[in-house]
């Protein structure tokens, strides 16, 4: 698709905006999201990592947790999850909403050539009779 638009005349940077970034944006946000999970689950290596003083998500809910879950803890769970719910219900409206206009179009293309196919006899019968 991409070879076949810069064929067409389009430059680099608008098949990278308007092909190449939509064709890959549902492997994008599904390895961020993967990255995000797994980043939780790199305790260990976030322990060793960070310097004196610093502390990342996953080191703090660890030691929360050791001490006893406190409302914070279950307040920041409460947001990643409300997050993830609310990315994952605003990627499956926009593409439900995508695919509804795509079926419209395809229809609205059958219709019109359906009756550009009916039209072009009854002109041929016009012409032959006249």
């Amino acid at each position: 698709i991409e070879e076949a638009a810069m064929d067409l005349g389009a430059r680099p940077w608008k098949v990278f905006f308007l092909i190449t970034i939509p064709m890959i944006a549902p492997s994008l946000a599904a390895g961020g999201m993967m990255s995000f999970a797994l980043s939780l689950d790199d305790l260990v290596l976030a322990s060793f990592v960070s310097g004196p003083g610093s502390t990342t998500l996953p080191m703090e809910v660890f030691s929360a947790v050791r001490l006893g879950v406190k409302p914070e803890i279950n307040a920041v769970a409460s947001l990643i999850l409300l997050a993830v719910s609310i990315v994952t219900f605003m990627v499956w409206y926009f593409s439900r909403r995508a695919e509804a206009s795509r079926k419209r179009a395809i229809q609205e293309a059958m219709d019109q050539t359906a009756s550009e196919s009916w039209q072009q006899p009854k002109k041929q019968m016009l012409e032959a009779t006249a």
